[in-house]
């Protein structure tokens, strides 16, 4: 039988929408706000407060944590108590607003992202001031009630936009590698891919269990895009409530995700956030996940799509999927239209065939590849990062060097076992 589990003290939970959530600190910023109707101000929107004035949503960083556990054993996490992942919800410092269950797996809608939960599987995202390697040991509690143990852990997060307004868990990279360590039970190491002074990618992975990679064909995608144009993010501002259906239909219409949802036959669980903001999990007919976070303000605007579309365990099942992941990421740039943004690829080696050069050719097509680092991991799965800016903005290298057999070749060297190759060379991950 399940025994009770000893739940930390927490910090006091603020409930505010997503774009004022926790982002007081040293702003003057009045939430309690009336229901807020939208307005236009030199291209940046601004809200009516309760007492009539206008004024600008505050920051919110918008870069997510992200935690990934896979789990050995005949349970499932599904049927954990009660309450179980609630509570890992809360102790990262988050809360559950909507939840979804199909017969592959069942999400929650975060107030900061989501969490998926697979049957040996948990995806937990959050961002904001949020915490969640404070759920990681009841994760692994929860995990054991059903009889499960934990078998590979990833941690990863990519640079925040303000780390100076990060809780102390996450201050530092040395602090967060300290509470990976703790929370993995001393497993792990931790890595940094891409330029410490730039766009880069942290994560902290921790292999329990020995596991044949080479075997399998899971793998992830995490596009994460900054610099929004004012018409994209115009489509996630609503005059109305939080939580509003109507609210969150017409964000999820207005901006194109319908339709991009529609084309990998998914359902949707929407919700509109006010007087800005959106977040969506997403099934699939195939069994597959993806997520959608938008923070639309102008000075701190970002969106995340995340997709493990066309993965499978066993990749004797698995067609070639290198089209399809192509033609979802190329959708979702043309949905957000970013000014830069960051692609990130997990993958296991078996999966490696099937995915051939996707996501980053949609991605090639239509801008200018700044940095690709990639590193290994017990040689049969990898991650890689690859840095994009719109091609006006890259001012460092002439666009007829795109055409050259050197560059044509080097774009080809994310997938994983290209990397291995002596006739380029790649920046590799240095362990932090």
């Amino acid at each position: 039988p399940s025994q009770a589990l000893h739940v930390p003290e927490q910090r006091p939970f603020l409930p505010a929408c997503r774009a004022q959530r926790r982002r007081s600190i040293g702003r003057q910023v009045d939430i309690e706000m009336t229901q807020p109707v939208a307005i236009s101000h030199n291209d940046s929107k601004q809200v009516l407060d309760g007492g009539g004035v206008a004024s600008t949503p505050p920051f919110f960083e918008g870069t997510e944590k992200r935690i990934e556990i896979d789990f050995s054993g005949d349970g499932d996490l599904r049927k954990v108590m009660n309450g179980g992942w609630e509570e890992v919800v809360r102790l990262s410092q988050t809360q559950v607003l909507n939840t979804k269950k199909t017969d592959d797996f069942t999400s929650y809608l975060l107030s900061e992202s989501s969490l998926i939960v697979y049957p040996a599987k948990l995806i937990l995202k959050t961002c904001g001031n949020t915490v969640p390697l404070s759920g990681v040991s009841h994760a692994f509690e929860h995990a054991a009630s059903v009889g499960l143990e934990p078998e590979w852990l990833c941690y990863s997060r990519k640079n925040f936009l303000s780390p100076s307004e990060q809780p102390e868990e996450h201050a530092s990279q040395e602090t967060e590698i300290a509470t990976c360590r703790k929370a993995c039970r001393g497993v792990g190491d931790s890595y940094l891919l891409g330029p410490m002074t730039g766009e880069h990618w942290l994560l902290y992975d921790a292999q329990f269990k020995w596991t044949d990679c080479s075997s399998r064909g899971e793998y992830h995608i995490d596009v994460m895009m900054y610099g929004l144009p004012a018409d994209v993010r115009d489509h996630f501002f609503t005059s109305e409530p939080e939580g509003s259906p109507e609210g969150a239909a017409a964000m999820t219409r207005g901006s194109g995700l319908g339709e991009l949802v529609s084309s990998i036959q998914g359902e949707i669980d929407d919700y509109c956030f006010a007087p800005c903001g959106y977040s969506c999990n997403v099934h699939t007919k195939c069994g597959a996940y993806a997520m959608v976070h938008v923070t639309p303000q102008e000075e701190c605007s970002y969106a995340s799509f995340e997709t493990n579309f066309g993965s499978t365990r066993d990749p004797e099942q698995q067609g070639d999927v290198s089209s399809s992941l192509n033609n979802l990421v190329g959708k979702v740039l043309d949905v957000f239209r970013p000014a830069r943004f960051t692609i990130t690829l997990f993958t296991d080696q078996g999966a490696e065939d099937a995915i051939g050069g996707a996501p980053f050719e949609a991605a090639d097509q239509r801008y200018t590849r700044r940095q690709c680092t990639s590193t290994h991991f017990e040689q049969d799965y990898a991650a890689t990062i690859v840095n994009y800016v719109a091609a006006a903005a890259d001012k460092k290298r002439p666009r007829e060097e795109d055409s050259s057999p050197v560059r044509r070749a080097a774009q080809q060297l994310p997938r994983m076992l290209r990397s291995r190759s002596d006739s380029f060379s790649m920046e590799v991950g240095n362990r932090a």
